[in-house]
């Protein structure tokens, strides 16, 4: 991977999961029956304005700046914070925090998996796009079953195809843990056009 495509995968990575945050504290103030915090809200809201801007600018020009890299450099540790506390949520959670837990490893996952799709146009990597694409109409299937499971927890409508589904999707955030985390770890690196994986294993 270039230096550009680097940093594009890291606006990636940062976008879904600011993306994860969201769909989770909205699926929490689901299951408490009320509207999701409004400072919480708007502090997601205008992050993933200020990566999705820079999104937008890369995409046109086909490169990430050093200025837009570094611009949304103050997100990076709060993504660091959130999503590790997230991701640390306890085993014994009540089933609609599982619920919320699932659905935003899901919705993280799909724009990811979007988000490799934009980069492969952007830099004339077909072979990402086609690969990506693949996984559309799975990622539909699941993003659906998410959001019913959501639904049905905050409800305490729990069938044993909806607790099956939220065990399965919760316990996929718990695995994928460890890589999440390493993606958001090494986002600086990635910002700096450099790949985190080499910092890794050096």
């Amino acid at each position: 991977m270039t230096p550009d495509e680097h940093r594009f995968n890291a606006l990636i990575l940062m976008f879904a999961n600011l993306q994860r945050l969201m769909v989770f504290h909205n699926s929490l103030a689901m299951r408490d029956g009320r509207e999701m915090d409004p400072a919480l809200r708007e502090s997601l809201t205008s992050r993933l304005d200020a990566v999705g801007q820079v999104i937008a600018r890369a995409n046109d020009a086909k490169a990430v700046t050093e200025a837009d890299a570094a611009s949304v450099l103050p997100v990076v540790a709060y993504l660091q914070r959130e999503v590790r506390a997230l991701l640390d949520t306890p085993l014994d959670a009540d089933v609609a925090t599982q619920a919320a837990l699932g659905a935003a490893e899901v919705y993280a996952s799909m724009w990811i998996d979007e988000g490799t799709i934009q980069m492969g146009t952007v830099f004339d990597r077909p072979q990402w796009v086609d690969r990506s694409m693949q996984n559309k109409p799975m990622f539909i299937s699941l993003r659906n079953q998410a959001n019913a499971a959501v639904v049905a927890a905050s409800k305490g409508e729990l069938s044993d195809e909806v607790r099956a589904d939220i065990a399965h999707f919760s316990q996929a955030a718990r695995d994928n843990r460890a890589q999440a985390l390493a993606q958001i770890d090494g986002l600086p690196i990635m910002l700096d056009g450099r790949d985190a994986r080499d910092t890794a294993r050096a």
